[in-house]
């Protein structure tokens, strides 16, 4: 998802809504490892740590399924119900902590409160796509 994607085009597809979800959450997530981190004042250098310092790997998982969707959306249709159940599931297994490492490193910071409340929003993102697939 694109910065320049307004709040109005996230919610008029749910793999939009569920991009934006998890966007939040991998921005919360970034911003609370890069406190302290040497490269965490410049917005260069962190990009570069988040694409090749090992310990910024975990976050991959989210931007990873953040590009599949963005990808799904792109070509101009939206993803079908199949791609989106995957997209759901995905997005579920990180939020409920079946990836032992994804809930490790995500432990670190549980108690800062842009982490809780953007992982709230996903967690309500989820729900609600699940109910609207079952119908």
């Amino acid at each position: 998802m694109t910065a320049s994607t307004t709040p109005r085009a996230a919610a008029s597809h749910p793999s939009r809504k569920l991009a934006a979800a998890v966007a939040g959450w991998h921005r919360a997530l970034l911003n609370a490892q890069a406190t302290g981190h040497p490269a965490g004042n410049n917005p260069y250098a962190l990009l570069q740590a988040v694409m090749h310092d090992p310990e910024f790997a975990w976050l991959r998982k989210l931007s990873d399924l953040i590009l599949r969707i963005d990808e799904a959306n792109a070509k101009g249709a939206t993803p079908s119900p199949e791609a989106m159940q995957g997209f759901v599931a995905d997005a579920t297994a990180l939020a409920e902590g079946e990836d032992a490492e994804f809930k490790e490193r995500q432990s670190r910071y549980v108690l800062r409160p842009e982490v809780v409340a953007a992982h709230a929003a996903v967690q309500s993102t989820l729900r609600e796509l699940r109910q609207a697939l079952k119908q």
